[in-house]
């Protein structure tokens, strides 16, 4: 993913999973260890709120009123369409990937670099969509979380406050978990308590640093 330094004596690792399957508090409690994680949630929303192009490309796209009058993104209405029950082959959201993803992965590759020139050894990089994006090949490691469906929609309904129809149907806009378990170097079950998630974590990074 990186190729502009000279010798390779880092790792870059994704980290990935489904709605509700806890991808975010895994990579919190990584950053708690001390290493460098890099969230493309947050740089997405970075883009859409700062870069004059792609947000002239949303309203061009999805109409003025995606964006608030203050200028920023009202990610609730863009959410509503995007995910639109009757929009046929997911256009929509294919349509706004296409749009924010190019620039979200240049914005995650300056950071990369940043983390590398200080001399990082790991950096992980949190995104629900590494293999949709098709960039699990610019990884060292993948680490997919998953949890059970029922676990996974209960979780995703207290924090989002969606019905189960809708966390169905969203998860179903992404590669089947099976899919990316089957391409990930390492996967993590994430059905019990934080503790046993930190637990896992520790296990699969004491094999990375063995590597």
């Amino acid at each position: 993913m990186v190729d502009n330094l000279d010798e390779k004596d880092f790792l870059i690792i994704g980290i990935t999973g489904g709605i509700g399957s806890g991808k975010t508090s895994a990579a919190k409690y990584i950053e708690s260890l001390g290493y460098p994680v890099i969230y493309t949630d947050m740089l997405a929303k970075k883009v859409m709120n700062s870069d004059e192009n792609v947000i002239n490309e949303i309203k061009r796209a999805f109409g003025n009123d995606v964006y608030l009058d203050s200028g920023e993104l009202n990610s609730a209405k863009l959410s509503n369409i995007v995910f639109d029950i009757n929009a046929q082959n997911n256009e929509k959201l294919t349509k706004l990937n296409r749009i924010v993803h190019p620039p979200t992965i240049d914005l995650m590759m300056k950071e990369i670099e940043v983390f590398l020139e200080e001399g990082s050894e790991l950096v992980f990089v949190e995104s629900a969509l590494i293999y949709e994006a098709g960039l699990e090949d610019g990884f060292d490691y993948v680490i997919v979380i998953d949890a059970d469906e029922e676990v996974r929609i209960e979780r995703t309904s207290e924090r989002l406050k969606l019905s189960s129809e809708e966390i169905r149907r969203r998860n179903s806009q992404q590669i089947s978990t099976t899919m990316k378990k089957n391409m990930a170097d390492f996967v993590i079950e994430n059905n019990g308590d934080v503790e046993q998630l930190y637990k896992n974590i520790d296990f699969v990074l004491s094999i990375i640093k063995m590597a």
